[in-house]
C-alpha cells in the first residue's frame, strides 16, 4: 500500500498527498475537460479545455488546502498540535492530535474551515465581475467554476453530520447548551448516519434512471453511494471512539501504568542489559535515567540494533533513544487522551514521568486489554 507523499508545509504543518488523490484529480480534470468547458467554450480548442481543467483543478485543491489550514490553525491557537494535512479521494483532511476542550473552542476549529472557503468563493466571484462576468473567455469560465465549488464546498461541509464540518459545528452547539460531550457526540454521529444513507439513497435512485437534482446519471449515483459509505464508516467510528473514551474517562494513566519499571544508568553497557534477556522477554525495555531525570529508553530493538560483537563496548546511553525524541505523559493524564496519541504515534509503550523522573510505564495493550474485559473491544481471535 502507497503512503502519501509530501509535497511541502505550511504554518509548519507539512502537506501531504495519498496517491488516492491523483485519481481524483484525473477524474475531476478529465471530466471538466470533455464535458464542462467543451460546452461552456465550444470554438476553443481541446488543448484550451485540458489546459483550463488542469488549473481549475489545481486551484480547488489549493482551497481545499486552504480550508484544512483555518482548522489547524485554530487548533495550534489552542495550543492542539497538527499533525499533517492530507489531499486524499475524498477530498482533504486535518490530522489534529486530539479535541477541544471546551465546545467554543470545537465550535471555531470546526466553523473556521467552511468560512474560509465561503470567503474563497466571495472573492473567485468578485474577481470573475470585475474581469468582466459575461465576456466568457476560458478566465472568466474557470474564475465561476472556482467561486461556484468553494461555495459547494462551505455548504456541503456545513452538514450536520459527524465528523464532517457541519457535524462537529452542530455537536458543539449540543455539547454548548447540556454541557454533556458524550450525548452530544452520539446525538451528532448518529446525525451524521442517517445523512449517509440519505445520500447512498439518493445515489441509488439517481444510478437507477431517476433524475435529481444533486446526482445526475451512474456516475453521479455511484460516486454519491461512495461519499455516503464513507461518511457513514466515520460516524460508526465516531460512535465507537465515543463508547471508548467514556469508559476510560474514569482512569487516569497512574491508574493503569506498571509503577517502577527497570531503570539503568547511561553508563551500563549493552552487554549487561542483553545477556541472557532478550531471549527471555524478546519485548524487554529500559529507562535511561542520568542525574536523577529521564533520559532515554533502550528497548530489544534498539539492542539487537547493535552487533553483539560491540555490545560490551556499547553504552545504554549511546543506543538509546533519547528522551527529545520520546512521548511522554504525567500521572494524572486522562487514558483516554493517552491512547488516542500512541495510535496516531503508533507507540506501544509510553513513560509515566513525574518532576522529570520515571515513575511508570503504560503499555497500549494494557489499556486495549480493560476495553476488551469491558465488552467495548472484541476478544482477539
Amino acid at each position: 500500500m502507497m503512503r502519501p507523499f509530501k509535497i511541502g508545509a505550511l504554518l509548519g504543518i507539512p502537506i501531504l498527498v495519498s496517491p488516492s488523490w491523483l485519481f481524483l484529480f484525473g477524474g475531476l480534470s478529465w471530466v471538466l475537460a470533455t464535458q464542462l468547458y467543451p460546452a461552456a467554450l465550444r470554438h476553443s480548442s481541446t488543448t484550451t479545455h485540458f489546459l483550463m481543467a488542469g488549473s481549475s483543478v489545481l486551484l480547488f485543491f489549493a482551497s481545499i488546502i486552504l480550508h484544512e489550514l483555518a482548522h489547524s490553525a485554530v487548533a495550534k491557537a489552542y495550543r492542539i498540535p497538527v499533525k499533517s494535512i492530507t489531499l486524499f479521494l475524498f477530498g482533504g483532511v486535518a490530522q489534529i492530535t486530539r479535541e477541544a476542550s471546551k465546545p467554543m473552542g470545537e465550535f471555531l476549529m470546526a466553523i473556521a474551515g467552511p468560512a474560509t472557503s465561503l470567503v474563497l468563493g466571495v472573492l473567485f466571484a468578485v474577481t470573475w465581475f470585475a474581469l468582466g462576468a459575461t465576456n466568457g473567455g476560458p478566465l472568466d469560465v474557470v474564475l465561476f467554476w472556482l467561486a461556484w465549488m468553494n461555495g459547494i464546498l462551505a455548504l456541503f461541509n456545513l452538514l450536520p453530520a459527524f465528523p464532517m464540518d457541519g457535524g462537529r459545528v452542530f455537536r458543539s452547539l449540543i455539547w454548548m447548551f447540556t454541557g454533556n460531550y458524550y450525548r452530544a457526540t452520539n446525538v451528532a454521529s448518529w446525525a451524521g448516519r442517517g445523512i449517509a444513507w440519505s445520500m447512498m439513497a439518493t445515489g441509488a435512485l439517481a444510478a437507477g434512471g431517476f433524475n435529481l437534482y444533486i446526482a445526475e446519471g451512474t456516475f453521479g449515483g455511484l460516486w454519491l453511494i461512495l461519499v455516503g459509505l464513507f461518511l457513514e464508516n466515520a460516524a460508526r467510528q465516531g460512535l465507537l471512539q465515543n463508547r471508548l473514551v467514556h469508559a476510560l474517562r474514569q482512569y487516569s494513566a497512574g491508574d493503569l501504568m506498571i509503577a517502577d519499571p527497570p531503570v539503568v544508568e547511561p553508563a551500563m553497557s549493552v552487554a549487561s542489559l542483553a545477556r541472557g534477556v532478550l531471549e527471555l522477554n524478546p519485548r524487554v525495555c529500559y529507562f535511561v535515567e542520568d542525574h536523577g531525570k529521564l533520559a532515554g529508553i533502550v528497548s530489544a530493538y534498539q539492542m539487537r540494533a547493535v552487533p553483539e560483537g560491540l555490545w560490551e563496548r556499547t553504552t545504554a546511553g549511546e543506543a538509546m533513544i533519547p528522551s527529545s525524541r520520546l512521548r511522554a505523559t504525567p500521572a494524572d493524564r486522562p487514558v483516554h487522551e493517552v491512547l488516542i496519541e500512541m495510535e496516531s504515534e503508533n507507540l506501544l509503550h509510553m513513560p509515566v514521568v513525574t518532576d522529570g523522573r520515571v515513575v511508570g510505564v503504560i503499555g497500549r495493550d494494557r489499556i486495549i486489554t480493560l476495553l476488551r474485559q469491558a465488552g467495548l473491544l472484541p476478544a482477539p481471535r
